[in-house]
């Protein structure tokens, strides 16, 4: 088959060759190889070029004339199809054989032009326009995440230069998350590409974005990956070593507020934001006498609960330090950082101090070590969820069954914690 200087770009065939010291490309408008060879042998005869050498029946070829016989003399290749394509196929040999044709050279791989930029937007949103869009919409955002989502925007944006978020392609989010990976850990590389995922997810639905979503499929993290990488669960000697330490009987005498956090933190499993954010209102008392917090604001439904509180926490303080209080812990609110950043530095120290190193231990690895012990010490799964405010992915359970009350989660609870009371240095006893 004749060779010619013709490539397929997206859906149509181009000629690109240099005719008298000057470059040629043109579009031949067809996406079939045939039809291109037609319209470029056409178009090579219009430039009336010197091809004195070759019959102009070479290139005046119509589709009908057109037949598919292969000719390759670099690799000694003859092929037709039927006996009118074979006699073709001689003559175009005899026709190279009289024209003195120079030897085919070497087989190269095929010319593929470079792409054309594209054009860039004049108008639309960027992803400080997008987050005002986003958050207008969103006004129940906590504060935290407000700025979490803000921060990740203006990273990006001040990366990628500030663009238009409709000409932000798959290749600047995969620059960005390669830039990311050089000074963060793979989950914080995957939260940030999980906050731009909803933002352009929120802008194609809104009308504001029309290509795919460049942050669609970037984990780096399985769930597996991420379940190795989380915050390790403490072990029984060291609750022993954390809390009957002298750290922590200073803290009861001059720091009240870290002391207490801590204690509900291991008795309640609540997070430290849930803890440090606490009303004197959200302790409150069941007519039976159960004492308990209700959690009343939290980061997923589930976490909205309510959790009983051991007597024997009330009766070593806890009762004095709440009273005539309206919020119970002095920590302030911190933009993006919540209430309990204070208490996490503190308690790194802590862990220093009573000679605990191991990797990832943190105040949230309390909660990990309450939900652990109740598993450990027979707690069954639906109640265990509840306290500690986990999702339960069962229909039977999540919609066929209501919540066990506080009174009948005491009552559930009433062995471990009596046990919790051993390990944090308290006597053994129970909820009343």
């Amino acid at each position: 088959m004749l060779k010619l200087p013709i490539y397929l770009r997206n859906s149509s065939y181009y000629l690109h060759t240099r005719i008298n010291g000057k470059q040629v490309k043109r579009s031949l408008g067809t996406s079939d190889k045939l039809t291109a060879m037609i319209r470029a042998c056409q178009l090579l005869n219009s430039t009336r070029m010197d091809n004195s050498k070759l019959p102009a029946s070479l290139f005046n070829l119509e589709p009908d004339t057109v037949k598919r016989y292969e000719i390759d003399l670099s690799r000694g290749i003859l092929k037709s199809d039927g006996v009118e394509d074979h006699a073709r196929m001689l003559e175009a040999l005899a026709l190279l054989k009289g024209a003195s044709v120079a030897p085919p050279a070497p087989v190269q791989a095929p010319y593929t032009p470079e792409p054309l930029p594209q054009a860039k937007s004049k108008t639309g949103l960027k992803l400080m326009d997008l987050i005002d869009k986003f958050f207008l919409l969103k006004s129940h955002s906590k504060p935290a995440t407000v700025v979490a989502y803000k921060n990740v925007a203006k990273e990006t944006a001040h990366f990628l230069g500030n663009p238009f978020i409709q000409d932000i392609q798959l290749s600047d989010i995969t620059r960005l998350q390669e830039n990311l990976a050089v000074k963060n850990s793979a989950r914080t590389v995957d939260n940030k590409m999980a906050v731009l995922r909803t933002l352009f997810s929120f802008a194609k639905t809104q009308g504001y974005f029309f290509s795919e979503n460049p942050a669609k499929d970037r984990k780096i993290l399985s769930e597996k990956d991420k379940a190795k990488a989380g915050f390790s669960i403490f072990e029984k000697e060291e609750i022993k070593k954390i809390f009957i330490s002298d750290f922590m009987k200073k803290a009861k005498e001059e720091d009240k507020d870290y002391y207490w956090s801590l204690m509900l933190g291991l008795y309640s499993g609540a997070r430290i934001g849930e803890i440090t954010g606490l009303t004197r209102k959200q302790f409150r008392t069941t007519e039976d006498g159960i004492n308990y917090i209700t959690i009343t604001d939290s980061k997923t439904k589930a976490g909205i609960r309510k959790i009983p509180l051991s007597q024997k926490l009330f009766d070593s303080g806890l009762q004095e330090f709440i009273e005539g209080k309206d919020r119970v812990f002095k920590y302030p609110e911190k933009l993006g950082k919540g209430s309990g950043n204070a208490v996490g530095k503190k308690f790194k120290r802590h862990l220093e101090e009573v000679g605990i190193d191991r990797d990832k231990l943190v105040f949230h690895s309390l909660r990990k070590f309450l939900n652990d012990y109740l598993l450990k010490s027979g707690m069954q799964y639906e109640p265990r969820c509840q306290v500690i405010g986990h999702e339960i992915d069962d229909t039977n359970v999540s919609t066929y069954s209501g919540d066990y009350s506080v009174d009948e989660l005491a009552k559930i609870m009433q062995e471990p914690i009596a046990g919790l009371h051993n390990l944090s240095g308290m006597i053994k006893t129970d909820f009343s």
